[in-house]
């Protein structure tokens, strides 16, 4: 493997020019940064990663922790989505991607360690013990989608418009003549689930109309407590008319427990999906859905860490992505309007 000497030897210039030159630093001609740069690539030449650190301060290396179990990151579509996002910015950037799934001590110490340069939280909790000690560390850090505003940290988040989704979907199903609407959320400890909720009750209260607290339910995020929690609604002796699922993985379990019934979409029932998976717009009937750009939030997560790791800070601490309903053939008109 060429070495840096053996390019400085063929360059005709000094070591320090040649290790300038390839790590991007001032006081190199643009001819022999170009010069230098002709070589590297013709001697097939690789920085050593630790001697590389050392100059620039930096690993080179992105950490995504992942605080849920292997077998939900990996059939959940929200999480592959969110890595393509992350690793397109990453690779663009000359960073590496270090997943750490399910990680039960500190995420502080993946830095202290000098394994990442900084650390991204997906789908963060807000009882999570960790996040904490990555703000009183000052560790560069982003969380997706972040915390209520009230949360006592100020940790930079990029998330979608999950209360304006949520808001402009019940607005929608309220004006079909809806009264009687589902809604299968996440756990309590999420804040898309905090959000959510929060945008379902002020879209009722502004059409002047009472939610009922029956018709809320919390899952765990997955299909089989989608399709118990599906059958508890539907066994109600007044079953919604509508129903909103929080998720790629709950809307299956769903569908799956209205369909096992002989019920008829959007005859009997509405459904509104909230996802980024495209296996809605196969479903018969296609899903109304709530569109989230997770490769969207992935990128901009990204480039606020790099910014965070590059500059000391970013411009934007809380990043919000635009998002849009989708009206397709599983909402319609209830009849009782």
């Amino acid at each position: 493997m060429a070495t840096i000497k053996e390019i400085a030897k063929k360059a005709g210039v000094s070591y320090s020019s040649v290790s300038r030159a390839l790590n991007n630093q001032k006081g190199v001609r643009p001819e022999v940064r170009e010069k230098v740069m002709a070589l590297a690539k013709q001697l097939n030449y690789h920085p050593h990663s630790s001697a590389k650190a050392l100059v620039q301060n930096r690993i080179g290396v992105l950490g995504v922790v992942i605080p849920r179990t292997s077998e939900f990151a990996f059939q959940n579509p929200y999480y592959s989505h969110m890595l393509l996002g992350l690793s397109s910015v990453a690779n663009d950037m000359g960073y590496h991607l270090m997943l750490v799934i399910n990680q039960q001590q500190s995420y502080a110490s993946l830095f202290h360690s000098h394994l990442v340069d900084g650390i991204i939280v997906v789908a963060n909790r807000i009882d999570d013990p960790y996040v904490p000690e990555l703000v009183r560390d000052k560790v560069p850090s982003v969380v997706v989608p972040g915390y209520p505003e009230v949360w006592e940290f100020d940790i930079p988040s990029v998330s979608s418009e999950n209360y304006k989704d949520v808001y402009r979907a019940i607005t929608y199903l309220i004006n079909l003549g809806h009264r009687d609407i589902a809604f299968i959320l996440g756990g309590m400890n999420s804040n898309y689930s905090l959000v959510r909720l929060a945008a379902y009750k002020a879209a009722f209260k502004d059409n002047r109309l009472e939610y009922k607290d029956k018709y809320i339910k919390e899952s765990d995020f997955s299909k089989t407590d989608a399709f118990r929690l599906m059958g508890e609604l539907l066994n109600m002796p007044d079953p919604p008319s509508a129903v909103i699922s929080i998720n790629d993985a709950t809307t299956p379990g769903v569908l799956h427990q209205i369909n096992s019934r002989g019920l008829r979409i959007p005859e009997d029932i509405s459904v509104v999906a909230i996802g980024c998976s495209d296996l809605v717009d196969l479903t018969d009937p296609p899903l109304t859905t709530i569109k989230v750009p997770v490769v969207e939030v992935g990128r901009a997560a990204a480039r606020v860490l790099i910014e965070l790791i590059e500059n000391g800070e970013c411009r934007e601490r809380h990043i919000v992505i635009p998002s849009a309903l989708v009206v397709r053939e599983s909402t319609g008109v209830w009849p009782s309007r």
